[in-house]
């Protein structure tokens, strides 16, 4: 389990150094997986948003804070191009997941289309016109989402609200996001957070940055309470041990 905020401290690492590091995390509203980490690559490759899926991710590495992925520069610096001030099309998407062979998401009722982890396909297997059209209808019902837009979302339970979004959790054996982190409001007599399953979500306004949660104020009240966002993470590891 790792916070969103942390992952977005890490550096990535192409397979021949260092390409830049993670600067916002893509998600999307249907399954609520990390479906892109966006690279700053700094004066690499200048004026462009550089994409990597979870489904390149060769390795994690909590000590060192970083994230190795499978392909070199220049593999990186050859992907289709996605100009830094457009937002990121349905085409756009296609050429990537055509690109680099990773696995068509919305292809399947799985968190990664037919399978439930990230992982790339061979492109002869993967790159099939009818693949992509035959799912177009399924590709709407997924829209991206930025997790930097998305933090300081205000988040109400059935009867008031309880304060905002701090946090994201991810789960990153599936890429996931399991939890939202929510800091309290001043309904509460001590600044906390609380943490919800995403399926207590009931609805999210993307537009007015409301997210609305199946419980009340009063199961609110009789929740964990924690104190910092480190100590979540702790007592998840805990549990796991």
């Amino acid at each position: 389990m790792f916070l969103t905020s942390e992952l977005k401290n890490y550096k990535i690492h192409a397979s021949d150094g260092v390409m830049g590091k993670v600067k916002d995390l893509y998600f999307d509203d249907n399954k609520w997986a990390i479906r892109y980490a966006v690279v700053d690559t700094r004066k690499w490759l200048p004026g462009r948003r550089v994409l990597m899926s979870p489904a390149s991710f060769r390795a994690l590495n909590e000590r060192e804070k970083h994230v190795e992925v499978k392909h070199d520069k220049e593999v990186i610096r050859n992907s289709p191009t996605i100009p830094e001030e457009n937002a990121v099309t349905k085409d756009d998407e296609n050429s990537l997941i055509s690109y680099y062979g990773w696995a068509r998401y919305w292809a399947g009722s799985m968190i990664w289309g037919v399978v439930d982890q990230p992982m790339t396909f061979p492109r002869s297997t993967n790159d099939s016109s009818d693949n992509y059209e035959n799912h177009v209808s399924d590709w709407q019902t997924y829209n991206l989402r930025s997790e930097d837009e998305t933090i300081g979302f205000k988040v109400h339970a059935n009867d008031g609200k309880i304060g905002h979004i701090a946090d994201l959790i991810v789960d990153t054996n599936y890429w996931k996001v399991s939890y939202v982190i929510v800091q309290n409001s001043e309904k509460f007599t001590e600044e906390a957070y609380f943490i919800f399953p995403i399926e207590k979500i009931q609805q999210v306004d993307w537009f007015e940055k409301d997210m609305y949660l199946n419980t009340s104020l009063s199961d609110v009240k009789l929740k964990k309470e924690y104190y910092t966002k480190t100590s979540i993470l702790e007592s998840f590891e805990i549990i796991q041990n």
